[in-house]
Parts: structure tokens; sequence; C-alpha cells
């Protein structure tokens, strides 16, 4: 009985993180037990409320995607190597999260418990241009660091990306190509 319980709450969990990935936020109790294959009685027998499954959602969510938050090889390479490497990893993060990513920020307004996951994404971010691009940092003074990191950390963000893909109607070649140069 554990087991099937456990079963219908991952189905329940991936049927919501699956509708949001193809645009469907936020989807309705109905719709996620529909995709899901339950009852919506049984969506709110393994859930005590939709906030409790929006909760399990995200973690699920930073699990299944848990690699692409990651700099392959950071740090390793030539500086064109590095920038090629940081933006490719960027781009395919958002490109695999993109309408998770829009979900979870339109959240946070209403739902501030998301702002601690939402900041501890974007300090990863910066760390990992800090890191990244260390050898042309340490050329700098401290200030300067700082307005370089913070650049580059802004304009490789999300919200520069959503904006570029969905406002300005860039593919993500096109992004890449931006960003990269």
């Amino acid at each position: 009985r554990r087991a099937r319980r456990e079963r219908g709450r991952r189905a329940v969990i991936d049927a919501m993180v699956d509708l949001i990935q193809v645009g469907h936020a936020p989807p309705t109790a109905q719709e996620i037990a529909d995709e899901a294959g339950v009852s919506v009685s049984s969506l709110f027998r393994y859930f005590d409320n939709l906030d409790d499954l929006r909760d399990e959602t995200t973690a699920r969510v930073f699990a299944r995607y848990a690699p692409l938050f990651e700099v392959p090889d950071i740090g390793v390479g030539s500086l064109d190597e590095r920038v090629e490497g940081f933006v490719a990893a960027r781009i395919a993060l958002y490109d695999a999260m993109g309408p998770m990513s829009r979900f979870v920020r339109g959240r946070v307004v209403d739902h501030p418990e998301l702002a601690p996951q939402v900041g501890r994404v974007r300090r990863q971010q910066v760390d990992q241009v800090g890191a990244h691009f260390a050898p042309e940092l340490r050329a700098l003074g401290r200030a300067g660091r700082d307005d370089l990191v913070a650049t580059i950390a802004s304009l490789t963000s999300f919200e520069a990306w959503d904006l570029s893909r969905s406002e300005m109607g860039r593919s993500s070649r096109q992004v890449r190509r931006a960003w990269t140069s």
C-alpha cells in the first residue's frame, strides 16, 4: 500500500511538472489529476493542499534538472572555451526549464516561501561566474571585479534569456551568439 501511495504521489508531482513545462501554469487540480491518471480526491489524499504539492514539485524539479544547474569544467580552458561552455550551459538550463522558471518567478509574489529557492539559484549563478572567469577577474580591483561579475550574471540570467526569447522573439541560437560575443 505504501509503494502504491508513493507511486501515486510521484505521478501527481510529475504530472504537475509536465503540465507547467508545456505551458499549463498554474494547472488546476483537475488537470493535474487527469494528467496523473488519478482522481481529484486521490490527489488530496496524497497532498494536504496545492501548496504542499507545489513545494514537492519544486523539490522534484531541482532534482530532475540538477545537472543543468552546473557549469561543466568550471574554470577550465582558454577564455574562448570558457565563454562558449558557460553560455552553452546557461542556454541548456533555460531551454529545459523556461516554463517552470517563469512559473516559479511569477508565483513568488503570492508565495514568498519560494523566494529563498530563487535567491539560492541566483547566488549560485553569481558564484559560478566568479569561479569560471577567475583568471580575468583577478586582474581587476574589488569594485571592478564585483561590477563585472554582476554584469555577466545579469546579462546571462533567466530574466535576460526570457526577455530575449519571449519578448524579442530571439531563438536560442541567436541568444547564444549574442551572449558569446
